[in-house]
């Protein structure tokens, strides 16, 4: 892996001329529209892009993710500054993941990574069947149910990662807070106020964390420990 202070030192030259509104996860469109990325951003996104969309994949191969979002950062250099702001966005899962608790994960990867192929089975068919979209469904309705499908993915999968790996809690906890965090301080005021209330949710870290907690809860009272089980649980701090 390359070295972690080189993908910081990339981060901090991106976000010294970045403050926009921050999406989890990549989508580099094909169709011609105002909001499709630039030749030269599609160019460096286009390898990440590529990349299964699963926990799964991203934990057993996080060496090779985290290097190509370096690789990615550094080819956004090359393109004007709109675009690295597009980059930045597009990447916030990633870069939550390599650069913001990069070492945190580290400590706990192994067991993430084992764990993250059931979590994917379980919360993919748990959120799509409890969220069903009507292909003759409103717009306002769809946007709606993608809100609700990813609060109900975030959830879970903090819940099955959790129980599979009751160190990592407080890490699980700390990335999810911290993503929530980073998607709200990039969205405008008004913008956020013309937000689905469903939506809006999903950028409000007070109300995730509670969510986030409250499940974490439930985790641990449905959890009774074995007389083997003598070291202490880890205390919830984020």
């Amino acid at each position: 892996m390359k070295a972690s202070k080189n993908r910081k030192k990339v981060d901090l030259d991106l976000q010294n001329t970045i403050n926009f509104p921050l999406i989890s996860v990549i989508s580099v469109s094909a169709e011609k529209d105002p909001n499709a990325p630039s030749e030269c951003l599609s160019k460096c996104l286009t390898p990440l892009a590529k990349l299964q969309r699963s926990f799964s994949y991203v934990f057993n191969n996080f060496e090779k993710v985290c290097d190509l979002l370096e690789d990615g950062a550094f080819c956004a250099r090359k393109c004007n500054q709109e675009d690295q702001t597009k980059f930045y966005q597009y990447t916030t899962f990633y870069r939550i993941h390599c650069i913001d608790y990069e070492e945190d994960i580290q400590e706990h990867l192994m067991c993430i990574a084992k764990a993250a192929a059931d979590a994917d089975l379980v919360c993919k068919d748990k959120c799509k069947q409890a969220h069903k979209v009507e292909k003759n469904a409103s717009k306002e309705t769809k946007m709606k149910k993608e809100c609700l499908t990813l609060e109900c993915s975030t959830l879970c999968y903090f819940d099955e990662l959790a129980e599979s790996c009751p160190e990592a809690r407080n890490v699980l906890l700390k990335i999810n807070v911290g993503q929530v965090h980073s998607m709200a301080s990039g969205v405008h005021p008004i913008t956020m106020e013309k937000m689905l209330p469903e939506c809006r949710n999903l950028h409000n870290t007070e109300y995730m964390r509670a969510k986030l907690l409250a499940s974490s809860s439930s985790l641990l009272m449905d959890h009774t420990p074995s007389e083997t089980e003598t070291e202490e649980r880890p205390v919830i701090t984020a």
